[in-house]
């Protein structure tokens, strides 16, 4: 047994804390790059190459139609009247549209069907201007989603864009009985209406994701695209012809002619075929489907080449 002096005096003991960075040499980032793939391990949100970029967003499919109808699903749970929203704000838009621009203010010169005319046009728009606003608010509405899993991105704006194609499906069938009761003739062109909500999915998810990308990196964007997409109502003729109003050999007639508001506005006017100013022909649908490719397109390109930044500060 070991006996202690009590006159010999205590030692102290202390801790000293010896910086990490004295032991170790700090990393280049060459070096932390080359420790990293040595150690199996990928940057989070890394951007892969558009080829597996796209096969990537493909294997998902099945995610992104389920995450879109769940949310279509739950979407205006919170009102009294629910999914019922989605069918009346276009219907009391177009309402009231009728009875300012068809009946007060006299647009009606030119036009066959003023109700089914304003009617198509307005529940057209409206999904075009939710499916763009979709877009802008889809990364900051679901920045914890993008930072704690790995997935490609995509795959937010793409399933808050298809969650309003759900929604307009019930709204795409209320405009065409609007349109039967407004007198417009039962054709066959009738049944082009849903190739043609699927030509404006395609555009609408082009432009989406590009304004997905705008609307991460910079919030205002979300304050500003509205007023632009008011002064597209405009521009588009879904209240009136705008023709009625400009020189058809004038500098501005082939903007408001084929710009793809107007152009996929008169696309679903012309299934229903009782218009002389939208009339079905393959011009019109090469128009439509020249639109939907290039947004796609030019939007997704946009979109996957800022992968790496989506929910970074």
């Amino acid at each position: 047994m070991t006996e202690t002096n009590p006159a010999e005096p205590k030692r102290a003991v202390v801790a000293t804390t010896v910086p990490t960075g004295a032991l170790t040499p700090r990393l280049t980032s060459e070096q932390a790059a080359d420790l990293a793939a040595r150690s199996g391990l990928r940057q989070s949100g890394s951007r892969p190459p558009l080829r597996l970029y796209i096969r990537s967003v493909w294997s998902r499919r099945s995610f992104v139609w389920n995450l879109s109808a769940s949310k279509a699903y739950t979407k205006n749970q919170g009102s009294y009247l629910g999914q019922a929203w989605n069918i009346l704000r276009p219907t009391l838009d177009a309402s009231v549209y009728v009875i300012i621009f068809g009946f007060l203010l006299g647009a009606r010169d030119g036009i066959e069907n003023v109700v089914s005319f304003i009617t198509v046009g307005t529940f057209a728009y409206s999904f075009i201007q939710k499916m763009i606003m979709s877009g802008v608010g889809s990364i900051p509405a679901n920045v914890m989603l993008v930072r704690s899993h790995r997935f490609p991105r995509a795959v937010v704006p793409l399933s808050a864009i298809l969650t309003e194609a759900v929604l307009f499906a019930p709204a795409l069938l209320v405009m065409a009985v609007i349109s039967l009761l407004a007198g417009a003739p039962l054709r066959w062109t009738w049944l082009l209406l849903p190739v043609a909500s699927l030509i404006l999915v395609a555009f609408g998810s082009g432009v989406g994701m590009l304004f997905a990308r705008l609307g991460a990196r910079t919030p205002d964007i979300a304050n500003i695209v509205p007023f632009f997409l008011s002064l597209g109502r405009w521009g588009a003729g879904v209240m009136f012809n705008p023709m009625k109003f400009i020189d058809p050999d004038g500098p501005w007639a082939p903007l408001v002619q084929y710009n793809p508001f107007t152009v996929f506005i008169n696309l679903f006017r012309s299934c229903i075929g009782n218009e002389p100013s939208a009339q079905m022909s393959l011009g019109l649908w090469g128009l439509a489907l020249g639109w939907a490719a290039v947004a796609l397109v030019v939007g997704f390109v946009f979109f996957w080449r800022a992968e790496e930044t989506y929910g970074r500060d």
